[in-house]
């Protein structure tokens, strides 16, 4: 079945959902990267506006942000004629930006409605016109099979290598210096060491708008965290008097602006419980993405690499919602030739070589305020961390030296 077998229009411009998905995606470029694993230009039932979602999306490939008025002036740039008045009808309150999957995915099983009523036609008329009942079986299995290719979510596209050197080497930071845009990034530590005092403080002062290294004021970052292990109540003793100081010296309060699902041990391995943190982050839009620790996040141990890939796999599916990822994971109990405790997650070595960034806090034996943040595998690119943190009066940890600057 071709592509303009899946478009046919029925005399309407597009579909309620195609309408609603460009919309959303206008309205947020955000929105784009997880629908377009769901959702290809050859499901639009009017060709023009799976020509706009496609141009949409090389736009935002680019580093370009895309709203309904751009769009309207780029039609004859794009050869789409006639559409001059319909995309700014896509930009309304009934468009829920964080339903922008739930639109791709009626917008796919449009696609397959069309291709299968396509397909049943297809078989009467034939039948009626003669055709050997095995030549129309035969005739069946190719368009199916051919339905069942187009239609299936996230298939496989290579760029060109000038299309990946169009676009931007910007650096698209959340936390400038520290944390950019798909960064993963696990933080590991002993018990007690700090690390999760570490997180939090970056969590809520990155949402106030203040760099958590520098304290330096920045854009504010949205904030969601999604703690398997620590109840409600731990978070309120723990952080009450870090988020007054932080709204008081920051650029918002980030009690209002930073969300948190605390208290309950999930399964981000199947399907219902990944669906609801995907619906999360539909809901809040983060920048950023706080969640752990890994071994709660699956029902049994992480012992080996079978272990551990369901949940590299689930944790990949969120990263690729353009957010930054940061998460807490417990150290192994071995120690390295000089006594020191190997700061590498518990469980697969598979963890070791999936971030891009793998911190861990060890507390200084001589010095009880004082933490070295070491790397357990190598950056992949430059991060501003600092080597050494000190119990701070300000705040919880602070750079142990007064003139550290993070890099970029």
């Amino acid at each position: 079945m071709s592509g303009d077998d899946l478009r046919r229009s029925h005399g309407t411009v597009g579909t309620e959902a195609e309408r609603n998905l460009l919309g959303a995606i206008l309205l947020d470029n955000r929105q784009y990267a997880a629908a377009a694993h769901i959702v290809q230009d050859i499901h639009f039932s009017d060709g023009r506006m799976g020509e706009i979602w496609k141009q949409v999306g090389l736009q935002i490939a680019q580093g370009r942000s895309v709203d309904a008025i751009i769009a309207t002036e780029k039609l004859d740039e794009w050869e789409i004629r006639q559409m001059t008045d319909e995309v700014i009808t896509w930009i309304r309150a009934e468009v829920l930006i964080w339903e922008s999957t739930e639109y791709a995915a009626a917008v796919r099983q449009g696609a397959v409605a069309r291709g299968l009523r396509s397909t049943v036609d297809m078989i009467f008329g034939h039948m009626r016109d003669g055709y050997a009942p095995d030549t129309v079986a035969a005739m069946v299995h190719t368009q199916i099979s051919e339905l069942i290719d187009t239609t299936r979510p996230d298939i496989m596209q290579a760029k060109t290598l000038s299309e990946i050197l169009m676009g931007s080497d910007d650096y698209d930071w959340v936390i400038p210096g520290l944390l950019e845009r798909m960064d993963r990034l696990v933080v590991t530590g002993p018990e007690g060491s700090g690390k999760t005092t570490f997180m939090r403080q970056i969590a809520i002062l990155s949402a106030a708008g203040i760099h958590p290294i520098t304290f330096a004021r920045i854009e504010p970052v949205q904030v969601l965290v999604v703690d398997a292990e620590n109840t409600e109540r731990q978070w309120r003793r723990a952080v009450r008097w870090m988020t007054k100081n932080a709204a008081r010296e920051g650029r918002r309060d980030p009690g209002i602006h930073m969300n948190i699902k605390a208290g309950t041990r999930i399964n981000i391995t199947s399907g219902p419980d990944l669906g609801e943190i995907h619906r999360l982050v539909d809901r809040h839009k983060p920048d950023v993405l706080f969640i752990g620790p890994l071994y709660k996040l699956v029902p049994g141990a992480i012992t080996n690499d079978d272990d551990a890939s369901p949940l590299i796999v689930a944790l990949d599916s969120l990263r690729e919602r353009n957010l930054a990822l940061v998460m807490e994971a417990h150290a192994g109990k071995a120690t390295d030739g000089g006594g020191n405790r190997n700061l590498a997650p518990r469980g697969s070595s598979a963890l070791l070589g999936w971030p891009e960034f793998g911190l861990g806090i060890r507390p200084d034996a001589d010095y009880p305020n004082f933490v070295d943040v070491t790397r357990w595998r190598g950056d992949r690119d430059e991060r501003g961390f600092p080597a050494k943190m000190m119990r701070g009066t300000r705040w919880p940890w602070e750079p142990f030296d007064a003139n550290y600057q993070p890099t970029h």
